[in-house]
């Protein structure tokens, strides 16, 4: 999943690329209007189709809106939904949930407590919202992933400028299953540091990845963090 510039309605338009297991290409759909729109994130359904996450500034309510399609297994489209407001919101991961929903992560800036913030949005099989939370503080957060945990609830990690040591500090949020936080922790050091990456563990915590400029051997390092289940470093 991506964007092309070569085919499709005009502008950037979503590009989502099926190959063999040989890397030969099956089939190619793009999606979007005149304007650009962008393919973040793709995951595979569990009937065999796929869902695309990312954002569109063709279609919505506002200068971008977060963005998902769902296709069938040849990537013709069943239904595409934008979320958002009437300035910047962004999806940058989905996950099919048990119940045969999404969960949507990314970041807004048309709702929250002040810069982009945080961006969790659940809908059913069909792309309705059931509910939507932004979590942030007075500056910048953002997040980048999102998994159901073992329970049904929801891990959420990304970056914070309202929280933390100093700088882009990562930002880790467990939340309920209705997206009501449990409990948030920030990791990092005086420079800046985010996490693109989470998972829960077999042991019931988390491991992310993502990039230092705090620590390591200088410029951007590859940062690995591995906590309990209760966010604990």
């Amino acid at each position: 999943a991506g964007i092309t510039y070569s085919f499709g309605a005009g502008g950037g338009d979503i590009f989502l690329v099926k190959t063999d297991e040989n890397g030969n290409l099956q089939w190619a759909k793009t999606y979007g209007g005149t304007g650009d729109d962008w393919a973040i994130f793709v995951q595979q359904t569990s009937d065999g189709g796929y869902i695309v996450a990312g954002y569109t500034d063709s279609f919505g309510a506002g200068v971008w809106d977060a963005f998902l399609i769902k296709t069938d297994a040849n990537g013709n489209v069943e239904w595409a939904k934008t979320y958002g407001g009437t300035n910047y919101d962004i999806a940058y991961s989905v996950q099919q949930t048990s119940d045969g929903g999404y969960i949507v992560a990314g970041y807004t800036y048309s709702f929250g407590a002040g810069g982009w913030d945080a961006f969790l949005i659940k809908t059913d099989s069909n792309g309705n919202v059931q509910w939507a939370k932004t979590y942030g503080g007075v500056y910048d957060d953002g997040n980048f992933v999102v998994q159901q945990t073992s329970d049904g609830e929801y891990i959420t990690a990304g970056w914070t400028y309202s929280f933390g040591a100093g700088g882009y500090d990562i930002f880790l949020v467990r939340t309920d299953a209705n997206g009501n936080v449990q409990w948030a922790k920030t990791y990092g050091g005086a420079g800046d540091d985010w996490a693109y990456s989470v998972q829960q563990t077999s042991d019931g915590g988390y491991i992310l990845a993502g990039i230092t400029y705090s620590f390591g051997a200088g410029g951007g390092d590859i940062f690995l963090v591995k906590t309990d289940e209760n966010g604990n470093l």
